[in-house]
């Protein structure tokens, strides 16, 4: 009777867990990426900053979703291993909750943004300054080129000194004035007689920039954003496809959590599966796909593959799951 009460509580506690878990990280990975930008354009002014942040927004919103929807699975798969009640239930609201949060509110934050606007988390918003990406004052380093300006205008810097080469055959230069064109992927000054081009980094971008150990994460996760925000806009049906298979993905790499009785083990496996779906994803889209695309024919037949072959592997995660893991450990140990 005790257990029949705890399952029917749990009907409308899963749903409010994973509701309140999703809006909580939505929230926390929100407010860190627009402290990210606001630091990364902070050096053209307070105004300026302004200005990109609110420019940014849609872009933001759009971009964190996906990683808030599945970080809230993995904690309410966690919560489901260490209190399981109901395996219908531990099955249908974390599968339909967030195939529910993340391919409707894709679609509800993607109307925020402007209809040309660009893939999340690839350009930098606002019009961008000189400023952003040069600072007055200091030696601004790109490459093998040092480069050092005393005076920053919108368009123009000068004074400059720029030294280039190793330092066995360092040589300096100087110009008066030189031109800055800034685009989406470079910066280019023109001086005269000679053109340096560099990436468009934000001058206090390294400050915010991913470390050595989880960059290769954030490379996967904005690669996953760009995928999906390319699909949405070439099909629906393909869009929602793609949001299933991801979901179902991750669901099946909750298996781990109850594979064995040591729960840093389970967890530790469930975080490397999962970690390896975002990088089979990215490998499948970029590496296999391309490759096939140049030998077959007829390639658009394959432009599914990275889609179904999470679905396919979340799949069979799934099954070994319902056939093979103990629901409930402590029961036949």
């Amino acid at each position: 009777m005790v257990e029949l009460s705890e399952t029917v509580k749990d009907i409308y506690r899963l749903p409010i867990l994973f509701l309140f878990l999703f809006v909580l990280l939505f929230l926390l990975f929100f407010a860190v990426s627009v402290l990210a930008l606001w630091g990364s354009v902070y050096s053209e002014g307070r105004e300026a900053a302004l200005q990109a942040v609110e420019a940014g927004i849609p872009e933001l919103l759009v971009k964190v979703l996906p990683a808030a929807v599945l970080v809230s699975l993995f904690f309410l798969l966690a919560r489901i291993a260490a209190k399981p009640r109901s395996r219908l239930l531990s099955l249908i609201v974390p599968l339909a909750g967030a195939f529910v949060l993340l391919a409707f509110g894709y679609q509800l934050l993607q109307r925020l943004g402007p209809a040309d606007a660009g893939a999340a988390g690839v350009s930098m918003p606002g019009a961008a300054t000189s400023r952003r990406y040069l600072a007055p004052g200091v030696f601004n380093t790109t490459e093998s080129k040092v480069i050092y300006v005393e005076q920053i205008d919108a368009r123009t810097v000068s004074p400059v000194l720029l030294a280039e080469g190793g330092s066995a055959d360092r040589k300096l230069l100087y110009f008066p004035q030189g031109v800055v064109l800034v685009g989406q992927e470079a910066v280019v000054i023109r001086m005269a007689g000679y053109t340096l081009e560099m990436d468009a980094d934000p001058v206090y971008g390294e400050m915010f920039a991913a470390d050595p150990v989880n960059r290769h994460l954030f490379a996967d996760l904005d690669f996953l954003n760009r995928e999906l925000l390319r699909v949405f806009r070439r099909s629906l049906p393909a869009f929602y496809f793609a949001v299933l298979a991801l979901v179902v993905a991750f669901y099946g790499s909750g298996m781990f959590l109850r594979l064995s009785r040591w729960h840093l083990l389970n967890v530790a496996l469930a975080l490397l599966a999962m970690r390896g779906f975002l990088a089979l994803f990215r490998f499948m889209s970029e590496g296999v796909l391309l490759e096939l695309d140049k030998a077959l024919s007829n390639p658009q037949a394959l432009q599914y593959l990275p889609e179904v072959t999470l679905l396919i592997i979340g799949g069979l995660l799934l099954l070994l799951d319902l056939l093979f893991v103990p629901f409930r450990r402590e029961e036949t140990e």
